[in-house]
């Protein structure tokens, strides 16, 4: 292949071509014709769609603008962001630009992974000067080489404490001075005690799957009836893929709070909303600036309006709920808060199945709508 843009997706393009109308015919667009408006010829576009040569940004940009797609669009799955990037014809000093952000900030983001703590939704701000939706986004970061170390790892360490906490029998849990502990506190450059606390939320996870694994090993091993066997098969099945998939998640989990999470005055005002109820407050009473940033980089549902107030919608105290045992360990919280969900008219959290709130906290913490994941529950854990 030709040098040209790494990542280009030639299927993508005459996906896009098919799918696109010649203003001159009337007809889909041909190879001839994309030719033509592009200024190169039909052979090279050919060559494009078959994956024998790749186009330069520049080219890239011309051939998105002819079929109606965004650029980033004709790239594969596995591009990085510094791809996404060429691929939008833009240097690193334009982006920096349009972000309204430092060009070594940006510099930042595209080597380590690692958003501006002090620009919450920047994250967002980049997903749309891209021309990219936040999913596509997400999965470019995690592509950047210094993430996927990060990742490894951290999923080094993970192993063994994760091995012994499905393991039947004690388990203590991490201490911040353990060796786990100040590993990932250094990996993560963040405090040994809020990662020892984030580890044991994870690891009692864990332990809750292994408990109902064994359980349902129990029931299959010690029924009399074939009647319910294939039911406690597929439930001993269940458990164990749900185990595993936990286990991989682990250094994303880490990597989710400690490297990028939400901002903590938007943290802190999701907690002032909370603790308000149902009724919300006046606007007044809130920072309108933070507000702001809440509603763009969670696309508005987390928060409701009315004429009167500001209050969390239904998905906003679920997803608070859910996600406030990782935030009180990363930031500090004056006084108790306990979630009442009766206060909201829900039933509690003891009374709720674990199936769905370990679901829903899958959502990610900058931009991911949890609605995604709570439908996907199988219908006898919801409620």
């Amino acid at each position: 292949m030709t040098r040209g843009v790494t990542g280009f997706n030639g299927a993508a393009l005459r996906v896009a071509r098919l799918s696109a109308k010649c203003e001159e015919h009337a007809h889909p667009l041909t190879a001839a014709c994309l030719a033509r408006k592009v200024g190169t010829s039909k052979a090279l576009i050919l060559s494009y769609e078959h994956g024998r040569s790749s186009p330069s940004p520049q080219r890239l940009a011309q051939l998105a603008a002819a079929v109606g797609v965004p650029a980033a669009s004709l790239m594969t799955r596995d591009t990085q962001l510094s791809d996404l990037r060429v691929a939008s014809g833009l240097t690193v000093n334009d982006l920096a630009a349009r972000l309204g952000i430092a060009v070594n900030t940006y510099r930042r983001i595209e080597r380590d992974g690692v958003m501006p703590k002090r620009r919450p939704g920047v994250i967002w701000d980049l997903a749309n000067v891209l021309r990219v939706d936040y999913t596509r986004l997400r999965v470019a970061l995690q592509r950047i080489p210094a993430v996927q170390r990060r990742w490894l790892a951290a999923a080094a360490v993970l192993k063994d404490v994760s091995k012994r906490a499905v393991t039947p029998g004690p388990f203590a849990p991490v201490e911040d001075t353990s060796f786990e502990a100040e590993a990932l506190a250094v990996l993560f450059r963040a405090r040994s005690a809020a990662v020892s606390q984030l580890m044991n939320i994870y690891l009692a996870e864990l332990r809750q799957l292994a408990s109902q694994l064994a359980q349902a090993q129990a029931r299959l091993d010690f029924t009399t009836s074939t009647r319910w066997n294939h039911h406690y098969e597929s439930d001993v099945g269940s458990f164990g893929r749900e185990i595993e998939q936990a286990r991989d998640h682990g250094a994303e989990l880490l990597e989710q709070y400690l490297v990028n999470p939400m901002a903590q005055q938007c943290w802190h005002t999701l907690t002032v909303l909370y603790l308000a109820g149902p009724g919300g407050l006046e606007p007044s009473l809130l920072d309108g600036a933070t507000i702001s940033v809440l509603e763009k980089i969670f696309d508005s549902y987390l928060i409701e309006r009315s004429l009167t107030s500001i209050s969390l919608s239904t998905p906003g105290v679920l997803f608070f709920v859910d996600t406030l045992p990782y935030y009180r360990a990363i930031y500090p919280v004056q006084g108790a808060i306990r979630p009442d969900m009766q206060y909201y008219g829900w039933p509690t959290i003891a009374s709720r199945s674990i199936p769905p709130r370990r679901r829903l906290r899958t959502a990610h913490i900058m931009g991911h709508d949890p609605h995604a994941h709570w439908n996907d529950i199988p219908r006898r854990y919801r409620y």
